[in-house]
């Protein structure tokens, strides 16, 4: 009977025992499991974010690579153009073999232009810094440019004596028609952009081929020349500005602009009052083009 009483005492006693033991533990498993989930949660977001990134720089990489793929073509180029130009009106003085001189201006005129440029363009560099690695480049280029230059020119001006330091002159027209050839070789310093725009400037320098024909001239309304022709050539040189935009690596289409001068060109031809040696100042052209251009290798 006894031994019944203290095992009836005993095991609710043994049950208390375990019950305290076991509840911290449970406590704390449960406690290491929310924590432990805690940090896959956490692990979980810091992943998604570097995955975020590392797409973003791969997209990044990808759109970079599209925009190299159209970095212009390296090689040798050909390009047809045409377009129009001003030439600047141009002061002229005249020596006749007989003794008259005179003086007068001409020009003032627009005019045809049509060209052929052969070049080379080179790879060049990237432009470093802030653009580096984002399509920006310089690409140095070298070229022939031959070109034509039409029209017609028409002035007044005076002929006459000059004695003791005084003028003694007649009212003067003369017209004629000019042909002229220009061939320069440029330098060329291009801007390569992400936008396949290429804008460029440069320097030429070269020489022309001045043709005149159908002179006409006349003093107070007497012709002393009528339909005479002759040449002359001499230096030039340009200062170039232009812009390309590309289809592919290797056509393109260009707008360009010129300053051409012109150096000095002189006329000799006969007239009824002896043969007549035209000087003109330095001639002044603006002209603008647009042409196409292609890469070939």
């Amino acid at each position: 009977m006894k031994r019944r009483k203290t095992l009836r005492y005993l095991v609710p006693a043994i049950g208390l025992f375990t019950l305290a033991v076991i509840q911290p533990l449970r406590a704390g498993i449960e406690e290491g499991d929310s924590a432990a989930s805690t940090s896959t949660d956490l692990s979980s977001a810091g992943g998604d974010k570097e995955m975020k990134e590392a797409s973003k720089e791969m997209k990044e990489q990808k759109e970079l690579s599209k925009e190299e793929a159209f970095r212009p073509k390296e090689g040798l180029y050909a390009g047809l153009y045409g377009g129009a130009g001003y030439m600047d009106t141009n002061h002229y003085t005249s020596n006749f073999s007989s003794g008259l001189i005179g003086n007068g201006n001409l020009g003032g005129n627009w005019q045809w232009v049509g060209g052929v440029k052969v070049g080379y363009q080179w790879k060049g560099w990237e432009l470093g810094d802030n653009l580096a690695g984002k399509g920006w480049y310089l690409m140095p280029a070298a070229e022939f440019d031959g070109f034509y230059i039409g029209n017609s020119q028409s002035g007044t001006g005076f002929t006459g004596f000059g004695h003791a330091g005084v003028f003694t002159g007649f009212g003067t027209n003369t017209g004629m028609q000019l042909n002229m050839g220009i061939m320069t070789i440029n330098g060329l310093l291009k801007l390569v952009t992400p936008w396949k725009l290429v804008p460029y400037i440069g320097m030429g320098v070269g020489g022309y081929y001045l043709s005149a024909s159908n002179i006409s001239q006349s003093i107070l309304g007497h012709g002393i020349v009528n339909g005479a022709s002759t040449s002359d050539g001499g230096f030039v040189f340009t200062p170039i500005a232009g812009t390309e935009y590309y289809f592919t690596r290797e056509l393109s289409l260009f707008v360009e602009f010129k300053f051409l001068y012109m150096n000095n060109p002189i006329l000799n031809y006969g007239t009824a009052v002896g043969n007549e040696s035209m000087h003109f100042g330095n001639m002044l052209n603006y002209i603008g083009v647009l042409g196409a251009k292609y890469v070939f290798w």
